[in-house]
């Protein structure tokens, strides 16, 4: 008798692969035991013979002789896996659930070409195939069929007795009717769905798990005795405070105060245990991939193990490359149910909701979840209405919501708190003004016409480095190329730089800051990078933005007690309209600025500051923040299981910019590639929203192209190291891309 394989090269039987994937099984019901409650008592039942039957297709002698051979079968395996569900005792709908879960556990239900009898040639194929199962016959039933007991005893504690091979299996695997249960999930798929979702879900996160190599999830630690082997002084009041609500929660504290470590206390304070360990899945959202880098690499010091924390953004497998990780294991596992607590973007966890990839796998990983909002103040009105959607979705999946921000508008504020009935914690006013690091200083005019002068005055009173915030790349590469001009030591930050240059230019702010007189950023510098410049000359934004800016400059001067002034122009260019948009939000934020004027900025007094700089658009934003929950609250509601989405491009469109290669790094791409190092081509990478893609179409024309060696998008524009990608035509390149 033949050993049937699930795998080859390594080879791995299929009753190794059987048990591997009901270890995770056993790990998830061990750990997700809410899962029973907020789907059905026998969920975990239903999901065993999944996982049981899922891959007994493979025993097909052409599947067998094809892997040997390193080939594909050509034909999908989990075809001939589902008509074993007949074989369950189980009533019909629950046997239709498991069949689904199979069919679809590598692809979409109707991306699988599914037999049916009234096409001739598909059915007889399929009784070919199962032809070729029957050859194995005897390995089913002499090795598989055997262990089920055992394995039953293994998960549950008892023998469950609902698999029974009955004598005629080999005719009646021929017989199954496989429109009769395709005609059932569309009859049935709206009453069923939480059990689809859940199910398909499951057998993913088993299936891909123990295909890597993995026999459990892993479990976070305890967090409290985590944080107080790595705290030396005592906690703070906010932070006490934070590790006692056993709720949703909105966190209001100045920068320096603690926030990160007061919102992972109430991350432990809301879990559940597992002796001394947390069941739930802990997601810690932030806006930016640097400032997700950041928080990865602050967890990591806390937790010790890359297994533990998981990073998820759109380039996050590049990070772990050019950080010495094992990127391609890693980055693997952090898409799965494996890390307990991971760092990410909003964006990846609105895929679940948009359909996108094994969404389903996703909101499985979300039930029961402990959801953490770092800067949510940092989304446009169209995100934060998605994101409302999703946690209005997420709702009667019992998760639990903290929401931190210093800066976050009132009238945003009161959206969530409409959704999550939330417990509000902030400090008192005397506590929050010993945080004071900042005075306000008004400078009439544009940067143009000043920036001559206040280059001298910040070199005169040794106030370097400075930094000087623009808001668009045009006004930072001109404001860059004076100072440059004049002889001073600058730095230029901005979004149009590949990802290896903008890479080095951080490394080289966090290790060598101080030997620049001058770093000329845009938006880029309001987050994430823990430096500290002596002084700002910014140009006018919305209030919080500037708050931001401002939180670069004298970052810890709380502790000495020592007050910066930060200069903020009256005038920006005409570009920032369309930057800042309702515009008059940057005029009402001056004008309250310009009340300050000479005065200390009180931390106590910036939320309120920060509502009334939006007190004049507030309905407007209002409006436009329902209108887009709405939207996707209807989108999100007709999210079908099982299915490929046709949200899933919306999805993309929306949010995932394009990335483009500038024509002169285009053979050394081509290099990389062929030389199987293609993870080093994100290094050549400059990322450009659809909107300034398009712009520079109107303006300069065909300057796009699609490069079929390197399969990505390459433009014909100038770049440099010290400047990035410019708005003009690099007619060199283009002679050679010609």
């Amino acid at each position: 008798m033949k050993v049937c394989m699930a795998k080859f090269n390594p080879n791995e039987s299929l009753e190794c692969h059987i048990n591997d994937a009901l270890n995770v099984m056993k790990s998830l019901k061990s750990s997700f035991q809410w899962i029973s409650r907020l789907i059905s008592d026998d969920i975990w039942e239903l999901l065993f013979y999944s996982v049981l039957l899922h891959d007994i297709g493979k025993c097909a002698s052409g599947f067998q002789k094809s892997g040997a051979q390193g080939k594909n079968w050509g034909y999908r395996h989990e075809i001939l896996s589902a008509p074993f569900t007949q074989f369950l005792n189980y009533p019909d709908s629950e046997r239709k659930l498991i069949a689904l879960s199979i069919l679809t556990h590598h692809r979409c239900l109707y991306d699988v070409p599914v037999p049916t009898r009234n096409e001739e040639f598909v059915w007889n194929t399929y009784i070919e195939k199962v032809n070729d199962l029957l050859e194995n016959a005897e390995y089913i039933q002499e090795v598989l069929y055997p262990k089920v007991p055992y394995w039953e005893i293994y998960i549950f504690g008892k023998r469950l007795r609902k698999f029974h091979l009955v004598d005629d299996w080999y005719e009646r695997i021929k017989d199954y009717d496989f429109d009769e249960t395709i005609m059932w999930y569309e009859h049935n798929w709206k009453r069923y769905k939480e059990e689809l979702i859940f199910l398909k879900g499951l057998l993913n996160a088993c299936d891909h798990l123990s295909s890597a190599g993995e026999r459990s999830i892993r479990l976070l630690p305890s967090i409290s005795e985590t944080l107080r082997l790595r705290i030396q002084k005592s906690l703070r009041p906010l932070q006490r405070q934070a590790n006692q609500t056993l709720n949703n929660l909105v966190l209001r504290a100045p920068t320096g105060y603690g926030k990160t470590e007061a919102a992972l206390l109430w991350a432990d304070a809301n879990a559940l245990k597992k002796g001394e360990k947390i069941s739930n899945r802990i997601f810690y959202i932030l806006p930016y991939k640097s400032s997700i880098n950041a928080m990865y690499e602050r967890m990591l010091e806390y937790f010790k193990s890359a297994e533990l924390i998981g990073i998820l953004h759109s380039s996050s497998s590049y990070y772990l490359y050019t950080s010495n990780l094992e990127y391609k294991r890693l980055s693997s596992l952090y898409r799965k149910i494996f890390s307990p607590l991971k760092v990410t973007t909003p964006f990846q966890i609105m895929k679940a909701f948009f359909g996108v990839g094994f969404f389903e796998m996703m909101l499985c990983e979300l039930s029961n979840s402990l959801l953490i909002f770092d800067e949510i103040h940092a989304y446009e009105p169209n995100i934060i209405g998605i994101i409302l959607a999703m946690l209005e979705m997420l709702k009667k999946y019992e998760i639990k919501v903290l929401l931190m921000s210093a800066t976050l508008p009132d009238f945003m504020e009161d959206f969530f708190v409409e959704i999550l009935n939330p417990e509000e914690l902030k400090i008192s006013r005397e506590e929050s003004n010993i945080f004071n690091r900042h005075r306000v200083k008004i400078v009439d005019g544009a940067i143009d016409d000043v920036i001559y002068e206040f280059a001298e005055k910040f070199k005169s009173e040794n106030l370097n480095p400075a930094l000087i915030a623009c808001n668009t790349v045009d006004r930072a590469v001109e404001v860059y190329n004076k100072l440059k001009d004049c002889g001073y030591n600058v730095m230029l930050l901005h979004s149009r730089f590949t990802y290896g240059d903008r890479e080095e230019k951080e490394k080289m702010l966090r290790n060598i800051l101080r030997s620049f007189d001058f770093v000329v950023a845009t938006q880029v510098v309001e987050v994430s990078l823990d430096i500290s410049f002596e002084t700002i000359l910014t140009e006018p934004a919305p209030f919080d933005a500037l708050i931001q800016r401002f939180g670069r400059v004298n970052r810890h001067g709380w502790i000495k007690r020592k007050i910066s002034d930060v200069y903020i122009l009256t005038v920006g260019s005409e570009k920032d309209r369309y930057v800042y948009e309702p515009y008059n939000v940057v005029e009402h934020s001056l004008k309250i600025l310009e009340e300050l004027n000479g005065q200390e900025l009180k931390e106590s007094e910036i939320p309120e500051l920060v509502s009334q700089a939006y007190s004049g658009v507030s309905e407007k934003l209002s409006e436009k923040i329902r209108e887009y929950k709405e939207i996707a609250l209807e989108l999100f509601e007709s999210l079908q299981p099982l299915k490929r989405s046709e949200s899933e491009k919306q999805f993309y469109n929306m949010f995932q910019g394009l990335e483009v290669v500038p024509q002169r790094f285009v053979d050394k791409v081509y290099e990389l590639i062929r030389g199987g190092k293609g993870i080093e081509v994100n290094k050549y990478l400059v990322p450009i929203p659809y909107w300034k893609f398009s712009a520079v179409k109107r303006a300069l024309g065909d300057v796009f192209r699609y490069d079929r060696r390197i399969k990505n998008m390459v433009c014909v524009l100038k770049y440099s190291h010290e400047v990035g990608l410019l708005d003009e035509i690099d007619e060199e390149a283009k002679n050679l891309a010609s």
